[in-house]
């Protein structure tokens, strides 16, 4: 007889196993129908970038107990973290993309695994301005963030820590109060089957409100939340007075399909074409329903492999026939871009 799942799994990916797009299921049974009813495609797994062993889930339903996700029987998976807050990682990558899109601000937001896991840390990076802000999941030891604070700001002009609950140490926060008179701090919310991260700046003796991500903003000294006043050491460069306010000073932004640095080459109208038309729709997916964004997310991945390919040709592709078949997939790739874009707009 086959062995049931006992493991509790609140969290999972939808799509396939390297995902991004997190959930958390419902865990009441009226909940999860409506979900089903609504997204009868979906597909859940246990996805690579929670840490999971990528098989398949089901969703179980029950009326007498917490709705969860399972594996298939005697799968083994070695997963560390099944709860709730298990895809906070995914979340808060999520939310930072839809946020830099909305401020225009040209910026990516890339996974840290530390040791334990994919979502130990995220970091928030601004193109060109290289200004950086560390999200910390994983709890460190004084020495242990003293060595990470020195390594990202070999490489940044502006360096923000923002803890997760019990991840910062008290020694830690002790040099946070004394070099900028607070320590920012994130949580979550669960909103449906999303959660969604709320920031406040913590002092020794008061702290601010909670606020979403919307409420602060990218400046030339760094993360903005409102209602602090920050001291800091003095920059690499000097620092640009701003007014208060949500506003974001964006950075000279900087196209993915500029020249390639490794040839020097131009970059040719279809590979600013097909950037322009991935960052058009994926300001218009953000709202839409989770199968769209599934949808964006992939094409934009595809648009960064072909512009890839295309940075890789050389003189001898041209003469060889090369260039043309990689410059007719981006035409290929473009028209579907524009079909996206005009079913949203």
């Amino acid at each position: 007889m086959a062995e049931s799942d006992r493991r509790l799994v609140q969290t999972a990916v939808i799509g396939s196993a390297a995902s991004g797009l997190g959930i958390v299921l419902p865990q009441e049974a009226d909940e999860l129908r409506r979900l089903r009813r609504r997204h009868p495609a979906y597909t859940y797994w246990c996805g690579t970038q929670l840490g999971g062993c990528g098989s398949k889930l089901s969703d179980r339903l029950y009326v007498d107990k917490v709705c969860h996700f399972a594996h298939a029987p005697h799968t083994s998976c070695h997963r560390k973290a099944n709860g709730a807050n298990s895809a906070d990682h995914l979340f808060i990558k999520q939310d930072l993309a839809l946020w830099a899109r909305r401020s225009g601000v040209d910026a990516r937001a890339v996974l840290r695994d530390q040791g334990s896991g994919p979502g130990d840390a995220v970091d928030f990076r601004v193109r060109d301005s290289r200004q950086r802000v560390r999200f910390q999941f994983r709890r460190l030891t004084h020495p242990e963030w003293c060595s990470a604070s020195e390594e990202l700001e070999r490489d940044a002009e502006s360096l923000d820590w923002v803890f997760g609950p019990g991840s910062a140490h008290p020694e830690t926060m002790e040099e946070m109060y004394e070099r900028v008179g607070h320590v920012l701090r994130f949580r979550f919310e669960t909103q449906g089957v999303a959660r969604r991260i709320r920031i406040r700046a913590e002092g020794a003796r008061s702290s601010t409100d909670w606020v979403p991500l919307d409420a602060c903003a990218m400046t030339p000294e760094g993360l903005r939340v409102p209602g602090v006043e920050r001291r800091r050491r003095a920059s690499r460069r000097p620092v640009v007075e701003t007014a208060p306010g949500p506003s974001v000073v964006a950075p000279e932004r900087r196209s993915t399909a500029g020249a390639d640095r490794r040839s020097g080459r131009r970059t040719s109208p279809l590979v600013r074409k097909v950037q322009r038309l991935v960052d058009e729709l994926n300001v218009l997916a953000a709202p839409a329903d989770a199968d769209v964004r599934m949808k964006a997310e992939r094409m934009d991945r595809e648009a960064a492999g072909w512009i890839e390919r295309y940075g890789r040709l050389t003189g001898s592709d041209f003469w060889s026939g090369k260039a043309t078949k990689v410059a007719a997939q981006g035409d290929g790739l473009a028209r579907r871009l524009e079909k996206l874009a005009r079913s949203l707009g």
